[in-house]
């Protein structure tokens, strides 16, 4: 039967079913809601998107199982909270742990991989190196509550971090601590920007986040007080379990 999916399944033909699911995504994005706030009973939504119960149901377990909505018993359901609100103008000495802490929650990490490689062009401009010198490719993903929020990417100058490797970050080690710790190196102020752009497959896995999700990716150099680049960091945040915080005085 050429129905036979639509037939037993009850939902409309799948271009149709993701025009839905985006129409909803669409709402829930605009200003009239914000994290953490309840949205509109299953009756009214299924009415405002013209579906049945059971597609919206699909839809919302499927945006559940996104991390975009959570289901508080039998109080509703709910857009999720940010996770982590990131200070725009942090110092540089907090490091993430420190803000996962501030935010209330128990920090964690986890080494993907730890790597030796020369440095491209690219990279040993940003670090003020020779091109092929020897450099540290640190990926870790870093979580709050257990949660993945970010996955983070550095890489160090391997001459200014002699002896250091993957067994020093295999305990969620603060490497901003250890830096400082045994090589003396302290970060001061650093230079980069922001942007949206889409995760790849493995950062949309390690993340759990939905295909085709966007990323909110810091990119930016590290320097200690003498204006010597420490690190090169990339950093893809969840754009559902990460905010920053902008903060202005006068």
């Amino acid at each position: 039967m050429d129905n036979q999916t639509t037939h037993h399944s009850g939902q409309p033909p799948r271009k149709a079913y993701l025009a839905k699911r985006q129409a909803l995504q669409s709402l829930l994005e605009t200003p009239e809601f914000n994290p953490g706030d309840r949205i509109p009973a299953e009756r009214d939504l299924a009415d405002m998107l013209g579906i049945s119960r059971m597609t919206l149901r699909k839809i919302l377990n499927e945006l559940i199982e996104g991390g975009i909505l959570e289901r508080h018993g039998n109080r509703g359901t709910f857009l999720t909270s940010t996770a982590i609100e990131r200070p725009l103008a942090q110092p540089v000495q907090l490091g993430i742990s420190k803000i996962v802490e501030m935010n209330g929650a128990v920090p964690s990490s986890k080494l993907i991989f730890f790597h030796r490689a020369a440095a491209s062009s690219r990279i040993a401009r940003l670090l003020m190196i020779k091109t092929g010198m020897p450099i540290l490719i640190i990926k870790r993903l870093r979580l709050a509550d257990t949660k993945p929020f970010c996955l983070e990417t550095s890489y160090l100058p391997q001459e200014r971090v002699p002896g250091l490797c993957a067994e020093d970050m295999l305990q969620d080690t603060s490497l901003n601590q250890l830096l400082a710790e045994r090589y003396g190196i302290v970060g001061a102020f650093d230079e980069g920007t922001i942007r949206v752009g889409i995760m790849t497959p493995e950062e949309r896995e390690l993340l759990q986040a939905e295909p085709g999700s966007p990323a909110l990716t810091y990119r930016g150099v590290i320097f200690d007080r003498q204006r010597r680049p420490n690190e090169y960091l990339v950093s893809v945040n969840h754009p559902h379990r990460v905010a920053f915080r902008i903060a202005t005085t006068l």
